[in-house]
């Protein structure tokens, strides 16, 4: 097979599916494992979705072997008629499928669990491997996995439920992956910046880091920008940091690493005392974001009683009364605690539904800082 050089040290992620070509679930296997690849300093290339048809996957396994060194494929490996991974993956590399005893034996212990005396013989297929590839056993399913090696390149066939997939990635495929050489040395930092526009920081950013080897990218998880920056030039790197920082430090929320939401439950789970909130503004979103099995004796959230430590927050009256023609809402939150006692008012962008998400973060972040000064005043 003729190679396409551009693509060298990439790996190329390929799911197979009509419920996921027809929209029916998302691709949630490739977007974790293109996170984790990437976290670990290797390189995604190329992305596919095709239907279980299998032309289509047999086409789509051979392009991308042309053009990557790694390829891992996930879905097809059921019992049904539709599940023809196994076969299109066979005819690609042009090697045999082989029936392995030792899976067929494991899938009639599993389903036997289940009640089947006799299993379907429907699931045979799923003992069926290509020749010379190691199979890899699913804990959590009938549908083993397998890698192998063709022409130098690494492929893993990975079942598609994600319970299942993402263990055996984990577990097995990633190990591999770090052993083959495709890991590289790469630096790179995240930060999430809130009450600041993509448009806003991106020229300034891209600015600075112009005359460095360093990639930058932005990503919206409203309400937050996320900015990426990566490089495999540490002094780079190094040098240009410190700058970034000096610019985005008024949109960080602690050092930016995570949401206020997470941060103030992480703070919840240390106080001394039972926090009450009375949320008149968010329909419930601040209490089911921050109410969890570890924060649940520090926090309530009952408007018929009143605490020593308590929070009262009102506003969000556009959204509430469906006005669609302004472009800031009122919040205010009030704090009563022993010896301190504020009121915070502030003008919030209003986008529609999404306001409800801008407001819960923006809560968070100054109940944080609230206690940061209740801390030192006491």
């Amino acid at each position: 097979m003729t190679r396409d050089t551009a693509s060298i040290n990439k790996i190329a992620l390929l799911a197979t599916g009509d419920e996921i070509s027809n929209g029916d679930i998302l691709n949630t296997n490739s977007q974790e494992i293109a996170h984790r690849l990437f976290s670990e300093g290797m390189h995604v290339g190329t992305h596919m979705v095709v239907t279980d048809h299998i032309v289509e996957i047999e086409q789509a396994i051979q392009f991308l072997l042309r053009t990557h060194n790694a390829l891992i494929i996930t879905g097809g490996l059921g019992p049904t008629s539709d599940d023809l991974t196994r076969y299109a993956l066979s005819n690609a590399i042009h090697r045999p499928l082989v029936f392995d005893e030792a899976t067929w034996n494991g899938i009639v212990n599993r389903l036997k669990q289940f009640g089947y005396a006799t299993p379907p013989s429907s699931n045979r297929q799923q003992a069926l491997f290509p020749e010379g590839a190691t199979i890899i056993p699913n804990a959590n399913g009938t549908a083993a996995g397998c890698m192998m090696t063709s022409d130098l390149q690494l492929i893993f066939m990975l079942p598609g439920p994600p319970t299942e997939c993402l263990p055996i990635f984990e577990q097995v495929v990633l190990p591999k992956l770090k052993q083959s050489g495709l890991q590289q040395i790469e630096y790179h930092k995240n930060w999430l910046l809130f009450g600041v526009s993509e448009g806003q920081i991106a020229e300034k950013l891209d600015a600075i880091a112009k005359p460095y080897d360093c990639i930058t990218g932005y990503r919206l998880c409203y309400p937050y920008i996320e900015f990426k920056l990566h490089s495999n030039r540490q002094n780079d790197f190094n040098t240009l940091v410190p700058q970034i920082e000096h610019v985005i430090q008024p949109y960080l929320i602690g050092d930016g690493s995570q949401p206020a939401s997470q941060l103030l439950r992480d703070q919840l789970t240390k106080l001394d005392f039972t926090l009450n909130v009375h949320d008149f503004a968010t329909g419930g979103l601040l209490e089911s974001l921050l109410k969890t099995p570890t924060t649940y004796s520090h926090l309530q959230f009952d408007p018929k009683k009143n605490h020593t430590h308590q929070i009262m927050i009102k506003g969000l009256d556009e959204f509430w009364q469906g006005t669609s023609n302004k472009s800031q809402t009122r919040l205010e939150i009030h704090f009563t605690f022993p010896n301190k006692s504020d009121v915070i008012h502030a003008d919030i962008p209003f986008r529609g539904l999404r306001v409800k998400h801008y407001a819960v973060e923006f809560i968070c972040w100054k109940i944080l800082d609230f206690f940061i000064n209740y801390h030192t005043w006491n």
